[in-house]
């Protein structure tokens, strides 16, 4: 039904449009927040590991000039436990000089054959080759070589700061190199701002004759960094201090924590809103049911039923726009780089700077443990959403206000006999149908059903004897628009707990026997007045009711039309032995009944006490 209810036809045209907003709302939302958690997990995890690629886990360094004896350190470094690696370095800034152009440097040096240990690095030639990486050369990124137009083979002058001292002030150091290498790390800042050299002539350069400024070390993983910190400061004695790599880029590694949790939160607001929206559709989809709302309440449907299908209906909306925005997020973030280079060439435009975000591409990780997070939130901010237009519906009365209507009746009706309820407009027929079908509540007497008085009885109590008891016929045939013949017949046995193969058979059969069973499959705008009315007989007798209500079935029908359903509801009356009160103002057809009770201001003809008994 909840189902159903989502295919909208034209008269509910502007519920679907809403319904369809609030699914576009939720799939746009999870597919953004799942693409934008991607990608920042993406720039974090690239950034880390080429940051790791190039740094050490832990940084030695001395605060009070460059490691003299460095070797020795290096020695009590490599025995500490979960230490996998060490490296001496030493790192400095120069300027660069090429036919009167200069560009800012960071020198890094090591040992050639530490290049090798480097993945990153060795990995990343583009030019040259790292067996031919000789002494007097240096490897410098692609994008530095392109700025100054350098190649392998052409030389470069590099100035250290700190120079010779002389009469004529400080002379600078200066030594001009050839290029043997040149690599792409990935990642503008280096590829821009790094030079590597081998260690030896480093120190030549920086005058540092066997000394070092830092010495790298590479723990068993970048996590398990912390842990070894105490034990390497334990190792050096105080020789040296110790940073690891979370604190050497502690402000790059915060700002991405911060701004990843701001998109979250903000998306996650896109998100609410969209779950939101289910209110107002839901709102106006039990608003506009509430035709379907009562019939199914005289069909024995509790509000525990009412609260269910108008709930599911919400969270299809939300569970489909969560599914498919999940999927659609995850299919972007997996080809997320492939989409920036196709949108890049047909606009014709940079969308992804490497100079801005440090990457020379779009990364993107699918963390599941993350988007199983997100779908459940979706999903659940939706059910939230449908939570009071849902108990708005079950709470919908069938019934209606008090009113005084009824005085001084006292009618029994036994099983196979039709009690014709005859009197003018306004004498109380509908409203004694109403209050013996257990939709008014009497405010005095006793209603009597099976011997059981339930006149007192709640909601819940009244509902399930109207299910097991009950059948109603009215005037106007209100069979739900959205169900065929078949399903109209089948729903109450549903409702009342029968496998669907079985309501479907017993469905069959009723029709069948109304000569309907050329138009099982036909909703009832394809169905004539009689052959609505033929089917609102069946839905009636599906539970094999004790009592079946008619209130005025065939009124708004033709004489002809009358005449034949008429036929048909007391064929079927007869047949199942059901006891029947039909409310007609034909007094030719109440005559063909068992018995007439006339109401007259509400009083019955016989005035006896205010007893109603119903077996």
């Amino acid at each position: 039904m909840a189902w159903r209810y989502l295919r909208a036809r034209k008269a509910e045209g502007f519920v679907s449009v809403i319904a369809g907003f609030s699914f576009l709302g939720i799939m746009l939302g999870v597919a953004t927040l799942i693409i934008v958690m991607s990608v920042m997990n993406g720039f974090r995890e690239e950034l880390v590991n080429r940051i790791l690629g190039l740094n050490g886990h832990l940084n030695v360094y001395s605060q009070s000039g460059p490691l003299q004896n460095y070797m020795s350190l290096v020695d009590r470094l490599e025995k500490v436990k979960g230490v996998e690696s060490v490296r001496p370095m030493i790192e400095g800034q120069v300027l660069i000089s090429v036919n009167g152009a200069a560009n800012g440097a960071m020198v890094r040096a090591m040992d050639r054959e530490d290049f090798a240990t480097k993945p990153l690095i060795s990995n990343s030639i583009v030019q040259g080759q790292l067996t031919n990486f000789k002494d007097q050369q240096v490897a410098i990124g692609s994008e530095l070589s392109q700025r100054l137009g350098l190649k392998i083979g052409d030389s470069m002058t590099l100035l250290a700061p700190k120079g010779k001292a002389s009469p004529f002030g400080t002379i600078p150091r200066s030594r001009t190199y050839t290029i043997g290498l040149i690599f792409d790390v990935g990642m503008f800042e280096y590829n821009s701002g790094f030079i590597f050299m081998d260690l030896k002539s480093a120190q030549q350069f920086f005058r540092l004759p066997n000394a070092v400024n830092s010495i790298e070390v590479m723990a068993e993983s970048a996590e398990g960094a912390d842990k070894i910190k105490e034990d390497l400061l334990q190792a050096i004695d105080g020789a040296a201090g110790i940073y690891d790599w979370r604190e050497s880029n502690s402000s790059f590694l915060n700002a991405l924590a911060v701004e990843r949790n701001v998109m979250f939160l903000i998306l996650t607001l896109i998100i609410l809103v969209a779950a939101f929206n289910i209110i107002s559709s839901m709102i106006m989809l039990v608003k506009d049911k509430g035709k379907d709302i009562a019939i199914l309440r005289t069909m024995g449907a509790t509000q525990s039923n009412m609260l269910k299908i108008f709930t599911l209906t919400g969270s299809i909306i939300g569970l489909s726009g969560t599914v498919v925005g999940a999927l659609l997020g995850i299919a972007f973030a997996l080809n997320i780089e492939s989409i920036r280079q196709f949108l890049q060439g047909l606009t014709g435009t940079d969308l992804f700077a490497g100079e801005i975000y440090f990457l020379s591409k779009l990364p993107a990780v699918v963390d599941w443990q993350e988007i199983t997070i997100i779908v459940g939130m979706a999903f659940f901010l939706s059910i939230l959403a449908t939570i009071y237009p849902a108990w708005r519906a079950s709470r919908l009365d069938p019934g209606g206000q008090t009113l005084s209507v009824l005085h001084n009746i006292n009618v029994e009706v036994k099983a196979g006999e039709i009690v014709a309820l005859v009197g003018p407009s306004g004498s109380g027929k509908s409203t004694f149908l109403q209050t013996v079908g257990l939709l008014d509540k009497p405010t005095s007497g006793q209603i009597t059903i099976g011997g059981q008085p339930i006149d007192n009885s709640d909601d819940k109590a009244r509902t399930l004897m109207r299910r097991q008891y009950i059948g109603f016929v009215y005037q106007f045939h209100y069979l739900l628009p959205e169900f065929t013949a078949l399903e109209n017949v089948v729903i109450p046995q549903m409702i009342s707990g029968v496998k669907r193969r079985d309501a479907e058979e017993k469905a069959k059969a009723l029709l069948t026997s109304l000569k309907m069973e050329h138009r099982l499959e036909h909703r009832p705008a394809r169905l004539s007045g009689g052959e609505q009315q033929r089917v609102a007989m069946a839905r009636a007798l599906a539970n094999n009711p004790k009592l079946l209500l008619a209130d005025e079935p065939t009124g708004n029908l033709d004489p002809e039309t009358s005449e034949i359903v008429f036929e048909h509801l007391i064929h079927l009356v007869r047949e199942t032995g059901v006891g029947a009160i039909i409310a007609t103002h034909n007094m030719q057809i109440a005559e063909r009944m068992d018995r007439i009770l006339e109401l007259k201001n509400g009083l019955g003809s016989n005035q006896l006490q205010r007893h109603l008994l119903l077996e």
